[in-house]
C-alpha cells in the first residue's frame, strides 16, 4: 500500500479513540527537538487555547513504512486508555506535519526526572512516590494489565506543581488489548534498567520488569547517574546484570537520602526470581509509609 494511503487509513482509524488535531497545532521548528531513537520531540502550540504541547514526530525516512505507523498507533490507542495524576495526558494526533504522524501530548516545562534531580535540592523521593503510583495504576488499570515497558529517569516527565508523570508508552503492553491492527509487539528497552529476564532474547514485558526498573530508577534518581554508571558499553552493563545487582552507592552520592528503607525495597525489586519481586500495591504501601515517616 501507498504510505501515503496507509497514513490517512490509520488516522481515520485512530479517530475513533483519539482526537484529530490536523491543523489545531502550530510546532515550532526555531527550537531544537530532543531527540530519540525513533521520533522528535518539538514544542508546540494548540491554537484556539495557546496551550503550549509536546509534539512528538515520528521519524520518516526508510523506517517509515506501515509497520512502523502502526507502532506508532498501537502506542496512541493504549495511551488513550489512560487518565491518572501521575501520566501524562494525551491530547491527540496529527499528520500536518513531515509526511508522518505526530503524537501531541502537554508541554512540560521542568523536563525530565533524570535532569530535575541533577539538583541536589530535589529530593527524588517524593518523585518515586509519584511513579510507584502511576504504575500501580497501570499494573492495575480497569480494562486490564499495562505493563510499561521502558522505566527509567528520562521517560518521567515533571508537571508544573512538580509530580512526577510516567511517558512514553512506545514499548508498553496492554495484556486485555482490543487494538485491531495486526502488529508484531515491540521489542527493546534500555539495558542499564533491564531485569535479566529482559535480556533474553524472547523475553516480554511484563509486572515483574516494570519492578525490576523502579528499583533502578530508584537507584538512578537518588544518586543522578544511570544505574551500573560508568560502564564502557552495553555488553558490559549486560554482563553485570547477570552477575548481580548494582552495589550501594555511599551517603555522599546519594545525599544521605537513600535510607535503608529505600535501599531494601531496591534490593527486594532486584530478586532473581521475578514471581519473588513485590507488587507495585506493595511498594506504594511501602513508599507511602516512608513518606509519613520523613
Amino acid at each position: 500500500m501507498n504510505l501515503g494511503i496507509a497514513l490517512e487509513d490509520l488516522s481515520q482509524r485512530a479517530s475513533r479513540y483519539c482526537i484529530n488535531l490536523n491543523e489545531l497545532v502550530d510546532r515550532d521548528d526555531t527550537f531544537p527537538p530532543l531527540r530519540g531513537s525513533s521520533a522528535l520531540v518539538y514544542r508546540g502550540t494548540l491554537r484556539r487555547e495557546g496551550a503550549k504541547v509536546a509534539v512528538k514526530t515520528f521519524r520518516s525516512g526508510p523506517s517509515g513504512n506501515e509497520a512502523t505507523l502502526k507502532l506508532v498507533f498501537r502506542e496512541l490507542h493504549l495511551w488513550s486508555k489512560l487518565r491518572h495524576e501521575n501520566i501524562v495526558r494525551l491530547l491527540g494526533v496529527t499528520t500536518t506535519f513531515d509526511f508522518t504522524v505526530s503524537i501531541v501530548s502537554e508541554w512540560m516545562a521542568k523536563g525530565d526526572a533524570y535532569n530535575y534531580v541533577q539538583d541536589t535540592s530535589i529530593d527524588p523521593r517524593p518523585l518515586l512516590v509519584g511513579i510507584a503510583h502511576g504504575l500501580h495504576y497501570l499494573h492495575n488499570h480497569p480494562q486490564g494489565p499495562i505493563f510499561h515497558g521502558d522505566l527509567k529517569g528520562l521517560n518521567v516527565l515533571i508537571s508544573d506543581d512538580g509530580r512526577a508523570l510516567l511517558c512514553d508508552f512506545g514499548l508498553s503492553y496492554l495484556v486485555m488489548s482490543t487494538f485491531s491492527m495486526t502488529v508484531e509487539c515491540p521489542r527493546g528497552g534500555s539495558i542499564p534498567w533491564m531485569a535479566p529476564e529482559s535480556l533474553d532474547s524472547d523475553w516480554v514485558v511484563t509486572a515483574a520488569t516494570d519492578i525490576w526498573a523502579f528499583g533502578m530508577t530508584t537507584l538512578e534518581l537518588f544518586t543522578r547517574v544511570p544505574p551500573f554508571h560508568p560502564s564502557p558499553n552495553p555488553t558490559s552493563v549486560m554482563v553485570k546484570i547477570l552477575r548481580g545487582v548494582p552495589n550501594r552507592p555511599s551517603m555522599e552520592s546519594a545525599c544521605s537520602r537513600l535510607t535503608d528503607e529505600w535501599w531494601n525495597l531496591c534490593l527486594l525489586c532486584w530478586n532473581r526470581e521475578p514471581s519473588l519481586r513485590p507488587s507495585m500495591s506493595d511498594i506504594v504501601d511501602r513508599v507511602m509509609k516512608d513518606a509519613d515517616h520523613s
